[in-house]
């Protein structure tokens, strides 16, 4: 892991490596159990997920392996691979927050998420009044538009 994360510094982009070390960082408090160390490397939206987790369990797993991270649209993906599922690649999305780098757990589930569609589903829809937000969009939209 170290050597992943001494590449990626070597490479010239410092950050990435940074992010690779905060989830490292976050892979060593689930190892100790440590809650609160955990909440303070996540998100505030992904800090309720905290509680959730199977701490039961998390002891007894192997850390997952960090190959490297890169940085993407403001963001960024840290590589990693689980030992526990006979090496399976991932991603996870660590971000700047308040400062800080920080694990999105939210936005790591929903770079994985898959959508599935029952077979006979249609898409529905429904009408609604638009807000002050829809019409400024609206308004900017139309402001964006060259001269006619």
């Amino acid at each position: 892991m170290a050597w992943c994360l001494l590449a990626a510094a070597c490479g010239g982009d410092a950050s990435a490596a940074a992010a690779g070390q905060a989830l490292a960082d976050f892979q060593a408090a689930l190892q100790r159990g440590d809650r609160q160390a955990c909440r303070d490397l996540l998100t505030l939206e992904s800090q309720v997920a905290v509680d959730h987790l199977p701490w039961h369990d998390l002891d007894r797993r192997q850390p997952l392996e960090v190959l490297g991270a890169e940085r993407c649209a403001g963001e960024f993906v840290v590589h990693v691979r689980d030992p526990n599922d006979g090496g399976r690649p991932s991603t996870f999305v660590v971000v700047r927050e308040h400062g800080r780098l920080v694990v999105d757990l939210v936005a790591t589930a929903g770079r994985h998420a898959e959508t599935i569609e029952a077979a006979g589903a249609v898409d529905q829809f429904e009408p609604r009044e638009l807000t002050p937000a829809d019409f400024d969009r609206i308004r900017l939209h139309e402001l964006a538009q060259p001269p006619r």
